[in-house]
């Protein structure tokens, strides 16, 4: 029993390109579903951060508005300090009093600004500022434009200051609030809209931590995936940074790309498991076989015989197996001795290529020996094996060319008599040279599904010449043509300069190999010996693997 491979060894080749292959189809899956979570992580990031931009830009807006309702006051009142406190009441009580708005007119000798009136605890009425907020009232006298303060004290106060023509000419409306000493999120900021962000608001058009306005987190400035959005107040340019806290496409579709990868891991294993099973399985059979192959061939080999010693007669044989991967068939050659001095010639292969085709081949041979030993004519030992074959189911179909050889005339010359039942036809060679096909005597294969009468032909065997019967493995090739390799094979025969039949073999099979081969071959030459009369005193060989 053949011992098979063990699953312990390395990974054959296929199975690890099979892996590789699959390796790379995950990582190019997981780059992509990378970059497309990527690519909708950041187009949602934007989408919000314009969101969060408009609501700014918005409140910005309302900041002038408040001022320029106060400025109003004035102007239709005639620059009554009591009709601006009025109104500066109400836009501090909607405040919460966290505001302070104040009415200011620069000096006349230009250092600072005096409150006319103040409504709120920042400032208050007669109050002198020369601070660095008396540079935010100079530029605000200069254009129609709130401008605000950059983050004055420690308690972190920003203003917003309004000149004309919203304040009564030469005058500053203005606004400012306390942010308070640190940064600190909003209570609100982890259940408000925009929860699932981290924003930080800078009074500069950078992140400058000393000028951060209010921020969702202490930990300034933002790090990571940060988006900036350039902010308009006034004359002034700000910041504001956003951050996603949490993946704006879902934590599924965050991680979907690590799932791409465990997945595509998982089918690679699973890919190269097949392969491997599979290869591991091929070989296996592919040992089995080869096993059923070695047994085969030496099955048959052991039943093909030792040629005897015959007077007069020059024997030779040859039986070459096809290559590597290629299964032995039925092929046999056969030489032996009939009573009355004559000598049975064999030539047949079983159809197939196995284990049954050798032992149905066995059968058939000791079978075809048998009935010719006591002299029956080739006719009639061919229709008795074509019986018992189709009787017994041997095989499906049998080809076999089966000749007697009569004793030698005083010419030494043999008469041949033979039936062909669907094999090449043998040829012979005459002294002279010239090679004649033995077309007699030629019926259907034996065990053929239909009732057919085998004939017989004959032919006279000159002193000299010689008798060459093989398989079909010797001519026929695929794609070639039939007919152009019996062509062929009949000059190399017609070529052969001697008698000697050993040569004449090892010259057909000139240039063969088990490697090239695609069925077996058995090949016979049995040759005339001179007519001295001389018999011929050597045991030929059979030469079990060719030349």
């Amino acid at each position: 029993m053949v011992r098979l491979a063990g699953w312990r060894r390395a990974l054959r080749p296929v199975s690890v390109l099979a892996l590789l292959v699959m390796l790379a189809i995950t990582a190019g899956a997981t780059w992509l579903v990378h970059v497309a979570v990527r690519d909708q992580e950041q187009r949602l990031l934007k989408e919000r951060a314009s969101e969060i931009g408009l609501l700014l830009d918005q409140a910005i807006a309302a900041i002038p508005a408040g001022l320029d309702e106060q400025g109003a006051a004035l102007r239709y009142s005639g620059r009554s300090t009591t009709a601006y406190v009025q109104v500066a009441q109400r836009a501090a009580a909607a405040n919460q009093g966290k505001v302070t708005f104040a009415w200011l007119r620069p000096t006349p000798d230009h250092h600072g600004y005096r409150v006319l009136a103040a409504v709120g605890d920042g400032l208050h009425e007669g109050q002198l500022v020369t601070d660095m907020r008396s540079a935010t009232f100079d530029r605000a006298l200069t254009t129609d434009q709130i401008v605000p303060t950059p983050i004055i004290g420690s308690d972190r106060r920003l203003g917003f200051a309004l000149g004309s023509p919203a304040a009564p000419a030469g005058t500053v409306l203005y606004r400012e609030s306390a942010l308070g000493p640190a940064v600190t999120p909003p209570r609100q900021a982890s259940t408000a809209p925009f929860a699932e962000l981290e924003v930080a608001i800078y009074g500069a058009p950078t992140a400058d931590k000393s000028q951060v306005l209010t921020a969702t987190t202490p930990h300034l400035p933002l790090r990571g995936e940060v988006r900036n959005v350039p902010l308009k107040a006034g004359v002034a340019s700000w910041l504001t940074q956003i951050r996603p806290r949490t993946p704006l496409v879902g934590s599924l579709a965050a991680h979907a790309a690590w799932v791409a990868v465990g997945v595509g891991l998982l089918g690679a294993l699973l890919v190269a498991l097949v392969v491997e099973t599979a290869a591991r399985r091929r070989d296996a059979a592919l040992a089995l076989y080869d096993a059923e192959h070695q047994v085969a061939e030496t099955l048959q080999r052991s039943l093909l015989p030792q040629l005897p010693t015959l007077p007069g007669l020059d024997v030779a044989a040859r039986y070459l197996a096809s290559g590597v991967g290629q299964q032995v068939g039925g092929d046999w050659f056969d030489v032996f001795p009939i009573a009355g001095g004559r000598v049975g010639l064999v030539v047949g292969d079983v159809i197939g290529h196995d284990l049954e085709a050798a032992s149905a081949m066995a059968q058939i041979r000791a079978s075809l020996r048998a009935y010719a030993i006591d002299g029956a004519q080739p006719v009639e030992v061919i229709t008795r094996l074509d019986r018992l074959v189709d009787a017994l189911g041997l095989t499906q179909l049998v080809t076999v060319v089966y000749g007697v050889l009569e004793p030698a005339q005083p010419d030494g010359s043999r008469r041949l008599r033979y039936t062909n039942a669907g094999h090449l036809a043998p040829m012979l060679r005459h002294p002279d040279g010239r090679v004649e096909t033995l077309d007699g005597g030629e019926s259907v294969v034996l065990g053929a599904p239909i009732a057919a009468d085998h004939s017989q032909g004959e032919t006279v065997v000159e002193d000299g010449a010689v008798v060459v019967m093989f398989t079909d493995g010797l001519v026929e090739v695929p794609g070639g043509s039939l007919d152009e390799r019996l062509r062929q094979l009949s000059e190399t025969i017609a070529a052969h300069p001697g008698p000697g039949v050993e040569s004449l073999c090892d010259r057909v099979l000139s240039g063969m190999s088990p490697q090239t081969l695609r069925d077996d071959i058995a090949l016979l030459a049995v040759g005339v010996a001179t007519s001295s009369g001389v018999p011929v005193d050597r045991a030929a060989e059979t030469d079990m693997m060719g030349t």
